[in-house]
């Protein structure tokens, strides 16, 4: 960012007032955003649109995660679980269609998902417990007790002779 601002700010140094370098510094940054929000949409659009917001509450007995999904059903969401790792993925699709006095107005937009989340070593991953309802998926994993030989492995030495 500031080899952005940098050049601006050396230009407004030369060839205008203290007022005018002061504003430079504030006038590119807020021009790149919003520019980058009209020469491509969809790279604004896929990570404010796209991806879910996810709340993970660790407990005594069990992690909670909660998902806001809107306008979404359980059928377009796919959670699975791999090496302690949690992945939420699917599809997003949305349409607004409008008839008024003589004018019709339609506008579809759909993109793919995924969000993963490292979990604890202390996780149950065959008791994990998903519900979805309203836009909220709800997943809840039970904590096992972890004994501390289960984290200790032997590794064999074998003789060369």
């Amino acid at each position: 960012m500031r080899k952005n601002i940098l050049p601006v700010l050396a230009a407004a140094l030369l060839n205008s007032t203290p007022a005018d370098a002061q504003m430079a510094v504030y006038h590119d940054p807020f021009n790149t955003y919003f520019d980058s929000m009209f020469i491509n949409p969809q790279k604004f659009e896929t990570k404010h649109f796209m991806e879910p917001r996810m709340d993970m509450v660790d407990l005594k007995d069990k992690i909670v995660i909660k998902a806001e999904l809107p306008g979404m059903d359980e059928n377009n969401v796919k959670l699975s679980v791999e090496n302690n790792v949690l992945t939420l993925s699917g599809e997003r699709k949305q349409e607004t269609e409008e008839e008024n006095n003589g004018y019709y107005f339609k506008e579809t937009s759909s993109g793919s998902f995924s969000r993963s989340i490292r979990l604890p070593k202390n996780i149950d991953d065959t008791k994990i417990d998903a519900v979805f309802k309203k836009g909220l998926l709800t997943i809840s994993i039970p904590k096992k007790e972890v004994k501390e030989e289960d984290n200790i492995k032997t590794i064999p030495i074998k003789s060369e002779e």
